[in-house]
C-alpha cells in the first residue's frame, strides 16, 4: 500500500559550526512506530526543495519527490542536504566539492545514522553533482556508510567535463556557472527564465525558491545564509584561467583521485556502484579508470543512457536523431536494486566488476578485468585515397591537406549537451557534416567486429599554427552511405607532450598532464606527432559496414573556436616513416562474457 510521504527540515551544525539544511522525508506511520529504515544520504548542489507562498498550492515538481517516493516504497528513508554554501545552508565556497564539504558529507552520514528512525546504516547516493558527493562519501566513510550507489559522476571533472584533452568546454562552463550563480542567488525566476530549472506545470508563479528549514518562520536565517554565497566561487568567472589543469585542482578541491583520498577510500573499503552511458560525456572513461585503478570494490555499469537515465541513447535505433524516452522509474529502480544487493543480502560480498552493454548487438556482458583479456589492438593506417588499410604505407611521401572549416560540429544534442541532466542524446546521419572534415575509410567489413574498448588515434602532420585543436571521430558508414557517430575524442595541441611521469590514475592511452609547465607551443609547418585516446565504447559492427577515421580541427557549438581558425591548415602524414593511423580495440571470439 502506498503511504503518503511528509517532511521535516533542521539545521545541523558542522564541527566548525556552519549549520547545514536538512530535509528528511518519512511517512506518517515512521512517525507513530518504532519501525527502523536504512537511510539515504543525497547532498546536493542544486537546493534540496522548493519553497511556496504561504496559502498556495505546493509545486507540482518537487525536485527530488518522484525519486523519495520510489526509494521509500522500496523500504529506505531519504535525507537531503543542500551543500555547504548552497541553497539554504550557511558557508561560503572555494571550490566545487572543497575538503570542507567532503569533510561535511562524512558528518552528515553520521548524523543520519542516529535518527530514531535510521537502523544505523546508511548509503549514499544521487546523480550528476550529487553522484560526485557520493564518490567523495567514500573519503571520509564512517563505519555506518555501507554502500554508495550513484549515476553519471564526473571521476575527474577537469579531463572528463571541463577541459577534455586540455580544450575548455566554453558551453558548459559559461552554463553551469550561470545556473550555479542564479541558484546561489536563491533566483528561482531567473532559473525558470534561463532554462535552467524545468518550470512545474502548475503553480510555478509561487516557487519562491529554496525551502527554509522549519524554524526559519520569518525567513530571516534563509536570508542570512543566502548573503554568505555571495562570495562562492564560480566556474564561469575562471573560463579564461583553466586552459591548464594547475588552476583547476587546487588545494582547496583535491580530486577523488588524491593520494591520500584514495588511501582513505582503499583503507575503508567502501563498496561504490558507478551506473553511467556510453555517450555521457566522459562519465564512463571515469567509472572505467576509477575500477581499474582503485582497489576497493567499484561496480561500472555502462549502458545505453543519457546523463540521468531518461533516454534510452543508441546510434543504431531505427530513427537515431529521435531517442527513445524512459520512464523515470526504470531509473530509480536500477538504484534500488543495487541498494538491495547491499541492504537485502548481508551475505553478498562487495562487487568489483564491469557491467557493460554492447550497442549493436544489443547485450549486456560483465568481466572483472578492464581492459578486456581478449583485446586486440587492430591498427588502421591512413592511405592514399581517403582509405583506411590495415597495411603500413610503403610509399617515401604522401600527405593530405585539410583546412579548418571553423564551422564543423556534434550538435547541440551530444556528449557534452547530456550533462544538462535530462537531455537526450542524438545521432544525425553526419554524411553533410563529414564533407567538412578530412575523411579515411576502411573497405566495407567482411565480417561482423566487435570494438570494445579504447581506441588511440596517432597523428603525424604539419600545421600553420602554433597552437590547434584537434578533434577526432570514430564513425560508421552504412551501405546506403548513412554516418554513425560511435565515438570521439579530442586534444589541445599545446597539451601534445606525452608526459613519462606516472599518471595520477589509470589511464588508457597517452599521458598528457595538461599542465602549464608541460605545454608547449607548436612549430609552424613542422612535422608534430598528436596522439590520444578516444572516449571508450562497446560496439557491435555489421558485416558490410565501413569503419571511418574523421577529422576536424573545432566542434563550435560546444568547445570556444581558436582565433583564426579558418586559416588553420593541417597536412596529414600517411608514408612509411610517418604513418597517421587509429588503433581499434577489437575483441576476439573467445572474449569474456
Amino acid at each position: 500500500m502506498k503511504r503518503e510521504l511528509c517532511s521535516y527540515s533542521e539545521y545541523v551544525p558542522m564541527r566548525d559550526g556552519v549549520r547545514m539544511a536538512v530535509s528528511v522525508w518519512l511517512t506518517e506511520q515512521d512517525r507513530q512506530q518504532s519501525t527502523t529504515y536504512p537511510a539515504l544520504l543525497i547532498t546536493t548542489r542544486y537546493w534540496r526543495d522548493l519553497a511556496t507562498e504561504a496559502g498556495q498550492p505546493p509545486a507540482v515538481q518537487k525536485i527530488f519527490y518522484p525519486l523519495i517516493e520510489d526509494y521509500s516504497q522500496s523500504g529506505y528513508r531519504v535525507v537531503i542536504a543542500d551543500v555547504r554554501g548552497t541553497g539554504a545552508s550557511f558557508g561560503q565556497r572555494k571550490a566545487e566539492v572543497d575538503r570542507e564539504e567532503v569533510a561535511d558529507i562524512g558528518e552528515l552520514i553520521q548524523w543520519a545514522s542516529e535518527q530514531s528512525w535510521c537502523d544505523g546504516r546508511v548509503a549514499t547516493t544521487g546523480t550528476s553533482y550529487s553522484g560526485i558527493t557520493t564518490l567523495y562519501s567514500l573519503v571520509t566513510s564512517p563505519p555506518a556508510l555501507k554502500v554508495g550507489v550513484c549515476r553519471a559522476p564526473d571521476f575527474d571533472m577537469y579531463r572528463h567535463l571541463f577541459a577534455p584533452g586540455g580544450i575548455v568546454n566554453y558551453w558548459f562552463v559559461d552554463t553551469w556557472g550561470g545556473c550555479t550563480a542564479e541558484l546561489d542567488r536563491n533566483h528561482i525566476k531567473a532559473l525558470y527564465a534561463d532554462g535552467y530549472f524545468p518550470k512545474p506545470k502548475s503553480a510555478a508563479d509561487h516557487v519562491l525558491g529554496v525551502r527554509p528549514v522549519d524554524q526559519d518562520t520569518d525567513g530571516s536565517l534563509l536570508a542570512h545564509a543566502v548573503a554568505e554565497h555571495k562570495t562562492n566561487f564560480n566556474i564561469a568567472a575562471q573560463r579564461d584561467a583553466i586552459d591548464y589543469i594547475d588552476n583547476f585542482w587546487t588545494q582547496h578541491n583535491p580530486p577523488v583521485f588524491d593520494p591520500d583520498y584514495r588511501s582513505n577510500i582503499e583503507k575503508a573499503g567502501t563498496p561504490i556502484v558507478i551506473r553511467c552511458g556510453w555517450h555521457d560525456a566522459a562519465t564512463q572513461l571515469g567509472a572505467l579508470s576509477m575500477f581499474a585503478t582503485f582497489s576497493s570494490p567499484v561496480q561500472a555499469i555502462i549502458g545505453p543512457w543519457n546523463h540521468d537515465g531518461s533516454y534510452h541513447v543508441d546510434p543504431f535505433t531505427d530513427d537515431p536523431a529521435a531517442p527513445l524516452a524512459t520512464d523515470t522509474a526504470e531509473a530509480h529502480a536500477l538504484t534500488v536494486q543495487s541498494l538491495n544487493d547491499y541492504f537485502l543480502a548481508p551475505n553478498t560480498h562487495p562487487k568489483r566488476q564491469v557491467d557493460y552493454y554492447t550497442l549493436g548487438e544489443n547485450r549486456w556482458k560483465t568481466t572483472t578485468t578492464w581492459p578486456l583479456p581478449n583485446t586486440q589492438m587492430q591498427r588502421w593506417y591512413c592511405g592514399n585515397n581517403h582509405q583506411l588499410t590495415l597495411k603500413r604505407p610503403t610509399t617515401d611521401t604522401g600527405f593530405d591537406h585539410y583546412q579548418v572549416d571553423p564551422t564543423t560540429s556534434t550538435g547541440q544534442f551530444n556528449r557534452w549537451y547530456a550533462q544538462a541532466s535530462n537531455q537526450p542524446i542524438c545521432f544525425p546521419d553526419r554524411q553533410d557534416e563529414d564533407k567538412k572534415l578530412l575523411i579515411y575509410d576502411t573497405p566495407p567489413l567482411n565480417e561482423d567486429v566487435e570494438i570494445t574498448g579504447h581506441p588511440v588515434v596517432q597523428l603525424y602532420l604539419r600545421a600553420n599554427t602554433e597552437d590547434a585543436q584537434f578533434f577526432v571521430y570514430l564513425e560508421t558508414v552504412d551501405p546506403d552511405g548513412r554516418v554513425r557517430l560511435l565515438t570521439d575524442g579530442q586534444l589541445r595541441g599545446i597539451h601534445r607532450k606525452i608526459s613519462t611521469q606516472t599518471p595520477p590514475y589509470k589511464m588508457f592511452g597517452p599521458y598528457h598532464s595538461l599542465r602549464e609547465q608541460d605545454a608547449e607551443p607548436m612549430v609552424p609547418c613542422a612535422i608534430t606527432e598528436i596522439s590520444f585516446d578516444l572516449l571508450p565504447i562497446s560496439v557491435r559492427l555489421k558485416k558490410g559496414q565501413r569503419i571511418r577515421l574523421a577529422i576536424a580541427g573545432a566542434d563550435c557549438e560546444t568547445f570556444a573556436v581558436n582565433a583564426q581558425a579558418e586559416h588553420r591548415i593541417f597536412e596529414v602524414q600517411r608514408h612509411q616513416s610517418l604513418s597517421s593511423s587509429i588503433t581499434l580495440p577489437v575483441i576476439t571470439a573467445k572474449a569474456v562474457e
